[in-house]
């Protein structure tokens, strides 16, 4: 394909849509005209460039052209093309300098994806991570009274049960290949991962409960649970209760994810049979043991640190940068789905699924490093983990209709 032809951006409009698959989630966006070669270049050059980076410029402009095109990127201007196409610049010797590091060799590799044009400044800001989280520490000190109250508790409401240990018979769990995990979905510029955590770990917990595994909303949670804040950050908790009290949760088919907070629309669809959380079990911080226990028994909501830059262009691989969770810091919810020993590596590791689309990490998984020095393990893995049980359906309603994910 000719330069010029690489160089002409695209101005189809983007029709809003809301294909899980696809990982698409996009307002109608004003025709824009065609920018061509020409446009770029000579705008560049009008602007003050050090020599490398004009160097860097000419030389990179046909992959970045490339990655624009396998991502759907549009831009409103030359000026904003050129912005952008400097930060991929950035990332791009960023995930090279990395790639290539041989003593030692890195545990994970890093490469673009549809994130490799943002500043992390604006991915922390678009996801509510980092300074823009909400402030958890309410949270973790009534969430710490309670565990010392109910330590000693089996399946009571914020209890541990610590049985759990005896369950650990597997060196590897996979509950993607199982079938306990639905598709990975993407939170898009809503800070939801709360949301899709907890539909996450019940919709593990109704597929061991009653072999169902059926697409639970985020969107229900969003709208209506009022406790938590919608795009702007939640718990995992917050949203077991909610769904507790509210008689469970509404479907994806009939509740899809937009990406925004709206009106509470649950009355307009029907609650899932076995998505009812009956009770939860929140295992002791610290406590790799009780975790590894937990994911033995379903899948189960973990909050991390996910701020960090180099796990913005996570590839694949078992993460274990020292600096992620190095202060106990947590900003993302995510779900656990299980753990095992990467042979090459030499590397025990949690298997985690995001929520930040397909195309980001491993088709949207990544591997966590059970082995480090923090005190709350690598990217503070190990301060909040949670597992929700959900009722029996058994005497399920005549008729019911399960969406099941093959």
């Amino acid at each position: 394909m000719s330069l010029p032809n690489l160089l002409k951006s695209s101005v189809l409009l983007a029709f809003l849509s809301a294909s899980i698959a696809n990982d698409t989630f996009s307002g109608i966006e004003p025709q824009v005209e065609s920018l061509n070669s020409e446009d770029v270049v000579s705008v560049f050059q009008e602007q003050d460039h050090a020599s490398a980076v004009t160097e860097n410029f000419h030389r990179l402009m046909n992959p970045f052209l490339e990655w624009k095109e396998r991502h759907g990127k549009v831009y409103d201007s030359v000026e904003h093309e050129i912005e952008r196409m400097l930060v991929w610049m950035k990332h791009d010797e960023l995930i090279k300098q990395h790639n290539q590091k041989q003593d030692p060799v890195p545990s994970y590799t890093l490469a673009h994806n549809h994130f490799s044009d943002m500043p992390n400044s604006e991915f922390r800001e678009t996801h509510s991570l980092g300074e823009h989280a909400p402030d958890f520490e309410p949270f973790l000190e009534a969430r710490s009274a309670r565990m010392q109250k109910l330590q000693h508790s089996s399946l009571l409401r914020g209890g541990h049960n610590d049985n759990d240990r005896e369950i650990i018979l597997k060196e590897r769990v996979n509950w993607v290949e199982d079938g306990a995990v639905t598709p990975v979905l993407n939170q898009s510029s809503c800070g939801s991962c709360w949301a899709f955590s907890a539909t996450g770990s019940i919709e593990g917990a109704n597929f061991v409960e009653n072999g169902k595994l059926v697409s639970l909303s985020e969107q229900h949670l969003i709208d209506c649970d009022k406790k938590d804040n919608g795009c702007k950050g939640g718990i995992m908790e917050s949203a077991y209760k909610f769904d507790e009290t509210g008689g469970g949760l509404c479907s994806e088919d009939d509740y899809p994810y937009e990406a925004g907070s709206f009106t509470c629309r649950s009355d307009e669809c029907t609650a899932v049979p076995g998505s009812v959380v009956k009770s939860y079990v929140d295992i002791r911080a610290k406590d790799m043991n009780g975790l590894l226990a937990s994911i033995a028994i379903s899948p189960t909501s973990i909050a991390m640190q996910a701020n960090q830059i180099n796990f913005q262009l996570y590839s694949e691989g078992v993460y274990d940068n020292a600096a992620c969770g190095e202060f106990g810091a947590i900003d993302h919810g995510v779900l656990a789905v299980g753990f095992g020993h990467d042979v090459v590596l030499d590397q025990d590791y949690i298997m985690v699924k995001n929520s930040w689309g397909s195309k980001w990490g491993d088709q949207g998984f990544f591997k966590l490093s059970r082995t480090s020095d923090n005190t709350f393990g690598t990217c503070s893995i190990l301060k909040v983990m949670t597992r929700p049980t959900v009722e029996t359906i058994d005497n399920a309603p005549e008729g019911a209709i399960y969406t099941m994910v093959e």
